[in-house]
Order: structure tokens, then sequence, then C-alpha cells
């Protein structure tokens, strides 16, 4: 092949399968995979591990090491909190910008009701914990 027709080629294959292209995330420190794989085997049942450790490194991330550390501090603000959801089933709500920060937008519970929110989660990517938790209400329970 020319080198003209293997670049066409590329781009109508990019071109068919985006998805690709959002598949590719930042990688993990060593620490944050340790963290990560810690809480996967707390896991109670063996089909909820085997579906964690098929997660994305946002999805993980977002489940396993900042979700735990948003509901302390989303129940400072709110002391009525009492669950939390990182992202939905869209991906595009979660972004691991890089293995220290991961942004995106979230919700919690009170008694009132449902509330949105945006956040930053800082990670150590040496430590593979969580240095900060920013929320931001959006709006008011629903």
């Amino acid at each position: 092949m020319k080198p003209r027709t293997v670049m066409i080629t590329v781009l109508l294959m990019t071109a068919a399968m985006p998805h690709t292209l959002r598949a590719i995330e930042p990688d993990l420190s060593a620490a944050e995979t340790t963290a990560v794989n810690r809480q996967i085997v707390t896991l109670k049942a063996s089909g909820d591990r085997r579906m964690a450790q098929g997660w994305s490194n946002t999805k993980k991330v977002a489940e396993l090491l900042c979700r735990p550390a948003a509901l302390p501090v989303l129940k400072k603000q709110t002391a009525a909190v009492d669950r939390v959801f990182l992202g939905t089933d869209d991906p595009k709500t979660l972004t691991l910008e890089n293995n220290s920060r991961l942004t995106g937008t979230g919700q919690f519970r009170t008694p009132k009701g449902w509330t949105d929110f945006t956040f930053t989660c800082d990670l150590d990517p040496q430590t593979g914990k969580v240095i900060a938790f920013q929320p931001v209400i959006a709006n008011v329970p629903h």
C-alpha cells in the first residue's frame, strides 16, 4: 500500500470506531492500582469483584477511591447526606484527567431528595489516596 492509502484507511477506521478513542485513559500509578485492588477484594460477591475488575480506570477511581472520600466531605456541608453517586452510565460524566485528578458530576441524597453537583477529586499517585474532594453543589434537592 502507498503511504497515502494507508493514511486514508487509518482515518476511515478511526471514524468508524469513535468508541476506541474514548477508551484511551491515563494509567494508574502502582500505589493507585494497589489501592483499587485492595477495595475490589473487599466486595462481598464474586460477581461484583469480577465486574469491578473489568471497569475502566476512570470508573475504578470514581467508585473505589473518590466515592468513599466524597461522603464525609458532603456530610460536612449537608449533614443529612446518606448516599453518593459519582457519574452515571454515560462515560462522559467522569473524566480521569491524569492519575492525580478525576472530575465529573454526581448526586447525593438527603431526606429532601437528590441534589446534583460537580466535583474534583485529587489523588496522590505516590500513595494511592485521595488528598482532596471538592464538590460544587449545582442546585437544590428535587
